[in-house]
């Protein structure tokens, strides 16, 4: 009798266990992996909205830029000069370093071409353009960008057009379309994903990653005018790869289109005139919330096993130690104990984790910097350079590794700091030639230090000046060869400020080059050498810091370029 009540005792306790145990795992298996898929849902749809705002940014960056060159090379030349061949031609190869202009046109107000520079001279010679819509669109703006045609050439493209001010004539651009293309073929949206560009109408500007021509209906509600990014979950139709290759090209096959959920953004550009149309597959962007969820599955699963497993054995313990409650007490007194100390185990690696974390922060912030330095230092100066850069991930990477096992402990705070500082000019210089010193010696360049010992401090932008030095630097090394002389100088001017003179002994700068030196795209060296663009960022970086910078002809021979900051107190 007595062995029966213990069976029984034993079956209500399993029973028991199973249930409190199973049950409340199930339900929290499916709680978790609903609201896993439902996060990994709103990340998507964040993304999307992020990915499309980074779009439109470059896609309107792009088109501005274009514009805005247009716009500067009409208000810099007349239509004298533009309308000449050869000068339109020198400008072209001046402003298409990247090659994403296919053509330049000069057309008068009548229509009639005056200059061409491109690979369609033949094709397009004579051609009046006065009933072209984008032509008309112009004379009434001022500026245009069309949607993609055919033209004259019979080629699909589209082009980007400004007036002079008293639209006497028209420069127009033809845009490079696989370089505008890959604006928006580069987007990671998956292997089932979509992203394009249509106008009002639904006509593509940009060709479709899933290759479609047209729009379908569904897709046409898409274009509804809309504020923002509009983004939203719908089913999608997919057609499998098998279909996508040809194989249901038979007699009697029926295509088998599934219908899957997927996220689409959309967003409009250029004032409403194009629509950015970006899709995601759902399925295609949850392999990380599968492999999430089945090891959350594995977990609870094991744990289940375990559980009911010491369900049963503490069961059995229960029932071989019922007349002996001393001892039982003593065991749970024991367990108690141990709780305690795991507690207290836990406590403390808290506190090594948030003790690890402010190294941890540290290294990052400090091997961060590294490396946002790197790409200002000038390659050919710095050897080893991409060693430096591997070493500065390799930091970054084992510092990630470190910092995931205290992640889910403390949560990490990043600084920011101004761009302003207290900067000691005599020690940013010396820096600065420390970059360069074993490439002026190489070259046999002598530089000589003149920094005065009564220089104050100023708060300025250090980063951005060391810059601007070394640039100047690197041009008269560049410019005096091998044998020459750089001088370095420092002193404080009237009025609080400081003086900066970077002075060569090489054969200076032809007069009439000195009224453009700071111009954007000139430049004295020979082609493929420089871009023209280097003594221009160097005067915007001065102007924007307060200071003047000015370039003159030595007596002795040679150049010196000066620059003059305003001393600013710190605080």
């Amino acid at each position: 009798m007595e062995v029966d009540n213990y069976r029984k005792i034993r079956l209500r306790l399993t029973t028991i266990f199973v249930v409190l145990i199973t049950a409340p795992l199930a339900i929290l298996v499916v709680m978790t992996t609903n609201s896993l898929r439902e996060t990994a849902i709103e990340k998507i749809e964040v993304s999307l909205a992020r990915l499309i705002e980074h779009k439109m940014d470059v896609v309107s960056l792009f088109l501005k830029e274009k514009e805005d060159l247009l716009h500067m090379m009409v208000g810099m030349y007349p239509i004298s000069y533009l309308g000449r061949q050869e000068n339109l031609d020198d400008l072209f190869i001046a402003v298409n370093k990247t090659g994403s202009i296919v053509d330049l046109h000069v057309i008068d107000s009548s229509g009639r071409q005056l200059a061409y520079t491109g690979p369609y001279a033949s094709s397009l010679e004579g051609k009046n353009y006065y009933d072209a819509p984008w032509f008309q669109h112009v004379l009434i703006k001022g500026s245009h960008v069309s949607d993609v045609f055919l033209g004259f050439r019979n080629v699909p493209h589209f082009v980007v057009a400004v007036a002079d001010p008293l639209k006497t004539y028209i420069l127009r651009a033809t845009i490079n379309s696989e370089q505008f293309n890959k604006l928006l073929l580069s987007t990671q949206i998956g292997p089932h994903g979509d992203s394009f560009i249509v106008n009002r109408d639904g006509r593509l500007q940009t060709p479709s990653r899933a290759g479609i021509t047209e729009l379908s209906d569904e897709d046409r509600l898409l274009l509804a005018p809309h504020e923002g990014t509009a983004v939203f979950q719908r089913q999608e139709e997919i057609v499998p790869k098998t279909q996508e290759l040809g194989q249901v090209d038979l007699p009697g096959a029926t295509a088998i289109v599934k219908r899957q959920e997927s996220v689409v953004a959309t967003r409009w550009v250029k004032d409403g005139e194009w629509c950015i149309i970006v899709k995601a597959l759902i399925e295609d962007s949850l392999d990380p919330f599968y492999a999430l969820r089945n090891k959350i599955i594995m977990v609870i699963v094991i744990t289940s096993a375990i559980f009911l497993t010491l369900a049963l054995l503490f069961t059995n313990y229960l029932l071989r130690r019922i007349a002996e409650e001393d001892r039982q007490r003593a065991e749970l007194g024991h367990q108690m104990m141990q709780m305690e100390k795991m507690a207290t185990v836990g406590r403390l690696a808290a506190g090594i984790a948030h003790e690890i974390n402010n190294p941890l922060q540290m290294i990052t912030s400090q091997a961060g910097w590294i490396g946002e330095l790197l790409p200002e230092e000038d390659r050919l100066q710095v050897r080893n350079i991409a060693e430096y850069e591997k070493a500065v991930e390799q930091i970054k990477h084992h510092v990630r590794r470190a910092g995931t096992i205290t992640h889910r402990l403390l949560g990490f705070s990043r600084k920011i700091s101004t761009e302003q500082q207290n900067v000691d000019i005599n020690e940013l210089m010396e820096e600065t030639v420390s970059f360069i010193e074993r490439e002026a010696q190489y070259n046999n360049v002598t530089i000589v230090r003149n920094y005065s010992p009564s220089l104050t401090t100023t708060m300025t932008d250090g980063p951005q000046l060391q810059q601007v030095f070394l640039n100047l630097i690197n041009n008269a090394i560049d410019e005096i060869g091998p044998g020459g002389v750089i001088e370095l100088t420092t002193a404080m001017e009237k009025e609080k400020s400081i003086r900066i003179d970077i002075a060569d002994n090489g054969h200076g700068i032809k007069p009439e080059n000195l009224k453009k030196i700071f111009d954007p795209f000139f430049t004295t060296k020979a082609p493929g050498k420089g871009t023209g663009l280097g003594l221009y960022i160097s005067y915007d970086i001065v102007k924007k810091l307060g200071g003047t910078i000015s370039v003159a002809n030595r007596n002795s021979g040679g150049a010196v370029f000066t620059i003059v900051l305003p001393v600013i107190d710190h605080g």
